[in-house]
């Protein structure tokens, strides 16, 4: 098994921040920490589907213009921090055995495969709504 992704800029915010937290609130916050997580996963997984159904049905309104927004933030984030979300070091930091949601919430074969299957999902967006923005051929 590959050695954990290390952070590249969170851990400059998460560190000073675990550090300020005492330790006797240390698992409240983690378990809201972990709900966060959760719902951002759920609600980001939804604007990666949203995006790529809207590209695929041709329509380029406020709902798959939203949907793409939230889906390449993430992007930008998880990939500019080497892959790993910025709310895992700090769920570590504050005593969780790992603190990425997939391993948390889902089978690891599934948690494994989650950043190809949404990145695959994010493409077919994109390519969807390229194509439905070309101009159509004239006959």
């Amino acid at each position: 098994m590959p050695p954990p992704r290390q952070p590249v800029w969170s851990d400059t915010l998460t560190v000073p921040l675990a550090a300020v937290i005492p330790p006797r609130c240390r698992t409240s916050i983690l378990r809201g920490i972990k709900a966060f997580h959760t719902a951002a996963f759920v609600v980001i997984s939804g604007a990666l589907l949203v995006f790529a159904w809207e590209g695929m049905r041709g329509r380029r309104g406020a709902l798959a213009r939203g949907a793409a927004t939230i889906a390449i933030a993430e992007t930008a984030v998880y990939v500019s921090n080497n892959q790993v979300c910025p709310l895992t070091p700090l769920a570590e930091q504050l005593g969780a055995t790992s603190g990425s949601v997939t391993d948390i919430y889902l089978p690891r074969w599934v948690s494994e495969r989650v950043p190809a299957v949404g990145g695959s999902v994010l493409v077919i967006g994109l390519v969807a709504h390229v194509a439905a923005w070309r101009p159509q051929a004239r006959r």
